[in-house]
């Protein structure tokens, strides 16, 4: 799929339509808010890439904590002991500066290390250019702790089931142009980012590394594409990044980091 964007590349240089569907490549305002949510404490302009956008020394009302923020997650990476006060709201918000990200639906605990304890204190919240999430009440043990919240989107969701080496895997995407055409394109190298201009849908920033190699590009039956794929019997290991574009909406999905069980 995106070997064929390549292509299609060179005969529409002239394109430049940014089509991005998740948090990649775009710019986000990032604001500390305390005591409430409508007071921020701290406010940062960041791109999302594939470094961390919010190191500890550049957060200036704390020094415990990096944000790295992905595709369609959040996280809190600590490096000391802390305690979230229970205020009316305590902690971060982001708004899509600019506008190009796909209406957010939803955003919520994904998961955490062992040393983080009052998990059920957070409360999340969103809207369809904003999410954000009150820490108030949340502990954490020490240095290597962390959280990730997940941010979902509208559009189309990608699914991968029984990648186990040697078996067959069961790719879904879910939310696509009905009746329209699905590109799935992977990665061994990593998460991207990778800027390519992709034809009649402009400029798209794609969460794979190069070199990229299409899987295929399936018909949708409604809104949903499903195919199968064999897995190399000798593949148990390895690391996979994957990523879907729905060709009727010019929308990518999220994007899966994946091991070969």
């Amino acid at each position: 799929m995106i070997q064929r964007l390549l292509l299609l590349a060179v005969a529409a240089l002239a394109l430049t339509t940014a089509a991005h569907a998740q948090l990649m490549g775009n710019t986000l305002t990032a604001e500390w808010r305390y005591p409430d949510i409508g007071s921020a404490i701290e406010s940062h302009l960041v791109t999302v890439s594939a470094g961390v956008e919010l190191p500890s020394a550049t957060i200036v009302n704390d020094s415990k904590f990096d944000i790295d923020i992905g595709d369609d997650w959040v996280e809190f990476r600590f490096n000391a002991t802390s305690n979230w006060s229970n205020t009316t709201f305590n902690g971060w918000h982001f708004h899509d500066t600019y506008g190009a990200v796909s209406a957010i639906t939803g955003y919520a605990v994904d998961s955490y290390s062992a040393g983080v304890t009052g998990v059920a204190n957070v409360v999340p919240g969103y809207s369809a250019d904003d999410f954000w999430a009150d820490f108030g009440g949340l502990a954490i043990a020490g240095n290597g702790d962390w959280i990730r919240m997940k941010v979902t989107f509208s559009g189309p969701n990608l699914a991968v089931t029984n990648l186990v080496a040697g078996q067959t895997a069961t790719i879904t995407v879910t939310g696509a142009t009905a009746n329209g055409l699905v590109g799935v394109g992977y990665s061994l190298a990593g998460a991207g980012p990778t800027t390519i201009n992709a034809g009649s849908c402009g400029s798209l920033t794609v969460s794979l590394s190069l070199p990229i190699k299409v899987l295929g590009t399936y018909s949708a039956v409604g809104t949903t594409m499903t195919t199968s794929s064999g897995v190399p019997a000798g593949a148990s290991g390895v690391p996979v990044w994957m990523q879907a574009l729905d060709f009727g909406s010019c929308t990518l999905s999220n994007s899966l980091a994946l091991t070969v069980l």
